[in-house]
């Protein structure tokens, strides 16, 4: 998919009220490597496969087109 970006919001605090600051990437490659994650990790938060765990707890991540 061409023109999809990944934007991850990063907070200071787990309840997500102090944002820190906010990255564009192009990949979930990208963002896994930022977080230091597995691509797995990532793409099962964004799907909500999995719960918030390790450095999840501190981002919100969503697509722009």
């Amino acid at each position: 998919m061409k023109g999809i970006s990944w934007v991850v919001c990063l907070y200071k605090d787990i309840e997500k009220t102090d944002l820190w600051k906010i990255m564009e990437f192009n990949t979930i490659k990208d963002i896994s490597y930022i977080l230091n994650m597995k691509q797995q990790e990532i793409s099962n938060f964004y799907h909500k496969l999995i719960k918030e765990r390790g450095n999840l707890r501190y981002c919100v991540i969503y697509q722009v087109a």
